[in-house]
């Protein structure tokens, strides 16, 4: 299928998407707010963001070109003053190069049920574009096939199961859809949702990291493509109840389709095709 690689010029630096700096030196503080993760080291999550209502932060999000964010749509409802943190380690101070960045528009999926979760996705205009860095850039969207079952993908975020103030991640492997509709209800999981994390529970997004990724490493590129959205789940890392997360290559048009016809005329968008 076709592979969707962006690239931002600024300062005759190139950034592409879906890189990330080495890891370095592991931290060893804080655990991490996944449910079974690891902290995250500076600059290993490039792409992430959080979503803050009123200066709290409500969700997770997730950078895919310099002035666009693809989050959860369950996380809006009404009109209210939200902001995007980029290039942010530890919630408990000001980083180096942590940017706050006002959002131009909130863009839901016309076809979201907030009764179902069906079509959980949305779009984030930001008022002006972020700064590129090693720290802050921005994630591939996926190519036209899902990464295959038992895959191991990458799930990240701030989320509320610990106190520890800093991002963190964990591993899980993809499941299939018969696996997931047995453990949480045919009636609930449509085509557009996939589940990930171990029918034995202990490792999962949590509340807190709706909106956030679900990253899968290309081979043999080995770049970092956007492939779920989390979404929903019964509970967190509960045994028997794997995360639920929003199927993104089921709205990669819908993504380019909106962040294109928002470009002037004589623009170019940072998107390319390879």
């Amino acid at each position: 299928g076709l592979l969707f690689f962006h690239c931002v010029c600024m300062s005759s630096v190139l950034f592409f998407c879906g890189h990330r700096v080495p890891s370095g030196q592991n931290v060893t503080q804080p655990r991490s707010r996944i449910v079974g993760g690891k902290l995250a080291t500076p600059g290993s999550w490039p792409w992430l963001v959080n979503l803050q209502l009123d200066g709290g932060i409500m969700c997770g999000g997730v950078l895919v070109d310099s002035a666009w964010v693809v989050t959860a749509a369950h996380c809006f409802s009404g009109e209210n003053y939200w902001t995007v943190v980029v290039g942010e380690f530890d919630i408990t101070k000001t980083d180096p190069e942590e940017q706050v960045m006002k959002v131009n528009r909130i863009i839901t999926h016309p076809k979201f049920n907030p009764k179902t979760f069906n079509n959980d996705i949305a779009l984030l205009e930001l008022a002006s574009p972020v700064m590129m860095s090693h720290r802050v850039s921005p994630i591939c969207l996926p190519s036209g096939q899902d990464p295959p079952l038992g895959a191991s993908c990458l799930v990240a975020g701030w989320g509320s199961q610990y106190e520890g103030a800093y991002g963190g991640g964990a591993k899980v492997p993809l499941l299939p859809q018969s696996t997931c509709r047995n453990a949480l209800g045919k009636e609930l999981l449509t085509n557009t949702m996939f589940c990930a994390g171990f029918l034995s529970g202990g490792v999962d997004s949590c509340q807190g990291d709706s909106g956030g990724p679900l990253i899968y490493q290309d081979q043999p590129s080995g770049r970092f493509q956007l492939h779920g959205i989390t979404s929903w789940g019964d509970g967190c890392g509960a045994k028997g109840k794997p995360g639920v997360y929003t199927r993104v290559t089921a709205f990669s048009d819908w993504i380019l389709g909106e962040m294109q016809s928002a470009l002037p005329v004589d623009a170019v968008p940072h998107t390319s095709y390879n």
